[in-house]
């Protein structure tokens, strides 16, 4: 996507933080936690599937590991956990298990963290507060909009797609508040993109703390 933002303001999205006000970890599940009883449909199938938003480094930085978790399948499956892994430790978003399909190959041993977190679009649509074709909606957009921020950091210079969003674009950030421009780009086309991805950033964050993080947990 080319940059073609005619905005030179910029915004900054602030970092999502907890209801208890520390940083979000991630839960790395694309099922959005699921509790068992909680619902009995095939919502998670069809909602879930559908998303991927709290593992694929949209909606998290990381995923703390707490007591429990079974570090050595864990990592047997992949995830960059550390042998010697201290308590309280992490591992990045966006999850080394999430497949194309937005599966999770470590469902069966995914982390409390994952088991336990549930999206206020999940809770929503589990209550009947929220219609599922109304809820698929918002997911669709809500990708559609983290796929605009993957593109405008892409087009600044930023290919790491295995790193948070969040992380990326503080990444970029830093790089224009020093005066490092991306190569390629003359300063008034890359201050230009950097202002359209500023707004992107925003409204993604916005979209996410009004959709996405639950309220009260």
């Amino acid at each position: 996507m080319p940059c073609m933002s005619r905005r030179r303001g910029r915004i900054f999205a602030k970092e999502p933080r907890s209801a208890q006000g520390n940083q979000l970890s991630a839960a790395t599940m694309h099922s959005a936690s699921l509790r068992g009883p909680i619902v009995k449909s095939p919502l998670p199938e069809t909602l879930c599937l559908s998303c991927g938003l709290c593992c694929d480094g949209t909606l998290f930085r990381d995923v703390e590991l707490q007591p429990g978790d079974d570090t050595a399948k864990l990592r047997a499956h992949g995830l960059p956990i550390p042998f010697a892994a201290p308590r309280g430790s992490r591992f990045s978003q966006p999850c080394a298990a999430l497949c194309a399909d937005l599966k999770c190959r470590v469902y069966a041993d995914r982390p409390a963290r994952c088991q336990q977190f549930e999206c206020a679009v999940f809770k929503a649509v589990a209550s009947g507060a929220v219609e599922l074709p109304a809820a698929l909606k918002t997911i669709r957009q809500t990708r559609q909009m983290a796929d605009k921020v993957r593109g405008l950091l892409r087009d600044l210079g930023d290919v790491r797609e295995n790193v948070a969003l969040a992380k990326r674009f503080k990444h970029v950030k830093r790089k224009f508040d020093a005066g490092e421009l991306p190569a390629g780009l003359n300063a008034e086309t890359a201050y230009d993109c950097f202002a359209e991805l500023s707004l992107a950033v925003h409204e993604l964050d916005l979209r996410l703390r009004a959709k996405f993080y639950p309220i009260g947990d």
